[in-house]
């Protein structure tokens, strides 16, 4: 029998489910301090043009460096940065006399970056913040502060157009006009970025030569050094942030009824909507960069054939939101052509087999149960990744997809197996032996009591899961007309999940900064004086990225400091919104006839 997709479009205000709240009305005014607050006032945002109040990705101070990963850790930071007159840069040798010249860089990445992904959360929280009647501490509508992403996303300056040696071509397409390309995946206010220990008594790590007369470059500045046009963060940065923010501020307001077809959120959506078609492959799934892209660590180049199972979950969700979205707008030529796009990168077209299929026939493992973490699509040939598996693909892709089609596809239960799964190798446990959330992989050392590392913005989207799941298989077990044995298993299957989800939601507060500075759990892993190291005042809250440093298998460094998509998904998740479905429904998008 051929299966007919319908999508579901609920408002979050009408959650047939509700949760307990995880913070005070008192704590989450503290939260939004910390989100809006500059970070040379102790907060997540610095002032761009205009002094527009925009996000950075994570809160640091020098100490944390200096004390902790300098001395404390053993670490060599002594870096000699030097100046380039072929291309006027100022960057770290990579020498046996410049030992600590990838930590300058981590540590100019973490003061000066914003992650796009974490930008488009910031902007979710404060609208969902907005939607509930919150402002800014000096009285400024959140509504305001969250549009200034979009501004800043239409900044053709930080767009990744191809180049005449073709990198940054989009699966065999080139594309040079800046508001059709993806943005770089990471930011900074400023391309001479501050190293934190400029200025302080950390300064002495750095030295720099051959600087040129010219006041702009100094001791303590490097030239950016992220420049990676990545599919996922895209999706976040043009798809799921703008869309969500323009239907909570339009249409869940009442302010319109419909939405206008010059709305900044919605011309750079569809002006980028080309380079997510040229980056899609014709078995359907959208490669995870453009040609020439560098990896995450070294300085060789991503296979321009790589697909990341977890982007294309961000990708699907963003663009089942953009196309809702469009139904709002009045139609034009314009419009028209956005849907069509749309629905045939989701269902498959003559370019490609859809967005669908390929979850279905390629990122599936029938062998364990689960989504791989990616592969190589060439020639309509797949060669999967199997290791290291990643948690979020699986939180992030059951949540997207949704329990009535993954277990029609699959099997009954299908859905709630994928977390049986994922939990038992990248679940964080407690001594307590309650799951406290998750980490990011399989090779965390997590699935034993109190080893591995948690991380609360994974486990927020682990949570996010999970009150998905509880509210699809209500369903089945509330309906009279499900067959008895799946209306059995269904209420055992709830049973477990909400035991995980009170676990988990209970525990993920130990990341937020002022509890984990005192928690015995972390004692062993946490800098030591960490509350002198991170000094944050009382009327400011925040989640930490993870609970320990330590270097992720997909090639980046967790740190213990305040982050912004930490502390976002906390917010989503006390407002009980969902990023993945447009107005934050927990509901399916799917429901199979």
């Amino acid at each position: 029998m051929k299966t007919k997709l319908l999508l579901v479009l609920v408002c979050f205000q009408l959650h047939a489910l509700s949760w307990k709240k995880m913070q005070t009305s008192q704590e989450i005014d503290s939260i939004i301090n910390f989100m809006v607050s500059p970070a040379d006032q102790v907060g997540f945002s610095y002032k761009g043009a205009g002094n527009a109040i925009l996000p950075l990705s994570y809160y640091n101070t020098p100490e944390y460096w200096g004390e902790y990963i300098c001395k404390a850790s053993g670490a060599n930071c002594t870096v000699i940065d030097q100046y380039n007159p072929n291309d006027y840069t100022l960057s770290p040798l990579n020498s046996k006399e410049s030992p600590g010249s990838d930590l300058q860089v981590e540590r100019v990445n973490v003061n000066c970056g914003i992650n796009i992904y974490d930008a488009a959360c910031w902007q979710i929280a404060l609208a969902v913040a907005a939607h509930a009647g919150r402002r800014s501490p000096t009285g400024e509508s959140l509504y305001a502060l969250a549009n200034n992403v979009n501004t800043e996303r239409a900044n053709s300056e930080s767009r990744a157009i191809t180049k005449p040696d073709g990198t940054f071509t989009y699966n065999r397409t080139k594309i040079t006009a800046p508001l059709q390309a993806y943005s770089y995946r990471m930011l900074s206010p400023a391309w001479l970025s501050k190293d934190p220990f400029m200025g302080t008594k950390y300064a002495t790590y750095i030295k720099a030569q051959d600087l040129p007369d010219n006041p702009a470059y100094k001791e303590g500045l490097i030239s950016w050094l992220d420049w990676k046009p990545i599919t996922g963060e895209n999706a976040w940065a043009f798809l799921i942030g703008p869309i969500q923010l323009a239907y909570l501020e339009y249409v869940m307001t009442g302010k319109k009824k419909s939405i206008p077809s010059d709305l900044l959120s919605i011309q750079n959506a569809i002006k980028v909507l080309p380079a997510f078609r040229a980056m899609q492959s014709s078995i359907g799934g959208i490669y995870y960069a453009t040609s020439g892209s560098l990896g995450n660590v070294g300085s060789t180049p991503v296979n321009p054939y790589e697909i990341s199972v977890e982007n294309n979950a961000s990708a699907l969700a963003g663009l089942f939101m953009l196309h809702k979205l469009l139904d709002l707008v009045t139609p034009s030529a314009e419009i028209i052509e956005a849907k069509a796009t749309i629905a045939g990168m989701i269902y498959g077209d003559k370019k490609t087999a859809g967005l669908l299929s390929f979850f279905k026939n390629y990122a599936w493992n029938k062998n364990t149960g689960t989504f791989v973490q990616g592969g190589i699509a060439m020639n309509n040939s797949w060669t999967p990744t199997l290791e290291p598996k990643a948690v979020d693909v699986s939180t992030w892709g059951v949540t997207v997809l949704g329990q009535p089609l993954l277990d029609s596809w699959f099997g009954f239960g299908t859905a709630y197996n994928v977390w049986l799964a994922t939990k038992k190798w990248g679940g964080f446990y407690g001594a307590d032996g309650e799951l406290w959330g998750v980490g990011y992989s399989d090779q965390d050392g997590n699935g034993q009591k109190n080893q591995g590392i948690i991380s609360a913005e994974w486990t927020a989207g682990a949570i996010n899961m999970v009150r998905a799941l509880i509210t699809q298989y209500s369903h089945i077990a509330k309906a009279a007309t499900s067959p008895k044995d799946q209306k059995q298993r269904a209420v055992t299957i709830i049973a477990d999940l909400q035991k995980d989800h009170t676990s988990m939601t209970k525990h993920i507060i130990s990341l937020r900064h002022d509890n984990y500075a005192t928690n015995n759990a972390y004692k062993n892993v946490r800098p030591v004086n960490y509350d002198q190291l991170m000094k944050i005042p009382a009327n400011k809250l925040s989640f930490l990225y993870a609970s320990k440093r330590y270097f992720i298998p997909f090639g980046w460094f967790a740190n213990p400091l305040p982050s912004t998509t930490s502390t976002a998904w906390i917010i989503m998740l006390n407002y009980d919104f969902n990023p993945f479905t447009l107005g934050g429904s927990y509901e399916a998008h799917f429901t199979p006839e």
